[in-house]
C-alpha cells in the first residue's frame, strides 16, 4: 500500500512512519519542520520518501498524493498556545490546509483519510467523553479541529472520499523534545525532574488527563486505515482512565527515585479543562482498539528511548 504522512517527521507522525515501514508499506512523509525533525526519521529515513514543504501547498499536495492509497493526516498547530499569539495563522494552516489536502485526495482518488482531530472538542463535558455529546470547544484550536470534523464527514457525504477522525486524548511518549513548551505534560515533567526541578502544576494538581501512549495512537491510526463502514465517522483514541497531575508526579518521582513535590500555580488560562477521560466502547466496536500500555510502561519506554 502506498502511503502520505502529513507531519511525518513530527512526534506522533514519526512513529506512525515508523509503524508503517516495518508493515512493509510504501511512505511519502511531508513536514514543514516547525516542530518535526529528520532525526526522528533517521534509522528509517532511507526507506521514506520524505518531503520538506506545508500543507498550504495545495500543487505539493496534488503532486504527492498521486497513486496513494491512504492519507495521514497529522500536521497541525497542534497546540492551544500556538493561537494566542497570533490566529490567522494556525486556523489556516488546521482548516485551509486540511480542505485542500482533501482536494487533492478526491482528485487524485485516493480511497480514505485517516485524520487527527482532539479531546480538546469535549471542554468540560462530563467523563467518560463520548463521541455523541453536544460539544462546545473551549479555545480557537478545540475550534478548529472541530471544523476539520465536519468537513471531512461533508466530504465523505457530497463526494465519497473514505474520511476518519481520531479525536485523541492526551498523547505522550519519545521524539517530543523538539516540541518544547507544547510537549505533553508527563514529557515536561519528567524533563523538570530529572533536572532536579519541582515540576508546575497548574492548580491543585486534582485534575486530570488520559494518559495515552503514542504507539497506542499509532496503532489506532493503522486499525482505522483498514476498518470497513466507519466512512464519516468521529472515534475515540485513549485508555478510559483518568490520571490525575498529584498522581503522575508520584509516578515520576517512584520510577526517578526522586522526592520533588509538585509547585502550584494559578490556572492561567480560561476555559481550563479539569476532567479527561475516552468513552471507547465506539473504537472497541469499530476499529477493534484497546490500548495497550499502562502509563507505567510507556514512561518507562521514554526513559529508554528519549
Amino acid at each position: 500500500m502506498r502511503v502520505f504522512v502529513t507531519g511525518g517527521a513530527g512526534f506522533i507522525g514519526s512513529h506512525l512512519v515508523e509503524a508503517l515501514v516495518e508493515e512493509g508499506h510504501e511512505v511519502v512523509a511531508l513536514d514543514n519542520f516547525f516542530l518535526g525533525r529528520r532525526e526522528n526519521l533517521a534509522p528509517f529515513l532511507r526507506e521514506v520518501e520524505l518531503v520538506e514543504g506545508s500543507v498550504m501547498d495545495a500543487k505539493l499536495l496534488h503532486k504527492l498524493t498521486k497513486n496513494v492509497d491512504v492519507i495521514f493526516h497529522q500536521a497541525a498547530a497542534s497546540s492551544s498556545p500556538m493561537f494566542l499569539k497570533r490566529l490567522e495563522e494556525p486556523v489556516s494552516v488546521n482548516v485551509i490546509g486540511f480542505i485542500r489536502l482533501l482536494e487533492a485526495a478526491r482528485e487524485n482518488g485516493v480511497k480514505r483519510v485517516v485524520h487527527a482531530s482532539t479531546s480538546s472538542i469535549y471542554g468540560n463535558n462530563p467523563v467518560p467523553w463520548r463521541e455523541d455529546m453536544k460539544v462546545e470547544p473551549p479555545n480557537f484550536y478545540a475550534a478548529s479541529k472541530l471544523a476539520c470534523e465536519h468537513l471531512g464527514r461533508l466530504y465523505s457525504q457530497e463526494y465519497g472520499l473514505e474520511t476518519v477522525a481520531l479525536r485523541y486524548m492526551s498523547v505522550y511518549g519519545p521524539r517530543e523534545r523538539s516540541k518544547g513548551e507544547y510537549a505533553n505534560l508527563v514529557s515536561q515533567f519528567l524533563w523538570w525532574m530529572r533536572e532536579g526541578k519541582r515540576p508546575v502544576v497548574w492548580g491543585d494538581g486534582t485534575q486530570t488527563r488520559d494518559l495515552v501512549y503514542v504507539k497506542d495512537v499509532v496503532k489506532a491510526n493503522l486499525l482505522a486505515a483498514k476498518a470497513k463502514k466507519i466512512s464519516g465517522e468521529v472515534i475515540n483514541v485513549g485508555t478510559g482512565k483518568e490520571t490525575s497531575l498529584n498522581e503522575l508526579v508520584e509516578i515520576l518521582n517512584e520510577m526517578l527515585g526522586t522526592n520533588l513535590k509538585p509547585k502550584y500555580v494559578k490556572i492561567p488560562v480560561k476555559n481550563y479543562i479539569f476532567r479527561q477521560r475516552a468513552d471507547l466502547r465506539k473504537a472497541e466496536k469499530l476499529l477493534g482498539y484497546r490500548p495497550s500500555y499502562s502509563l507505567r510502561e510507556g514512561i518507562r519506554e521514554i526513559l529508554e528511548h528519549g
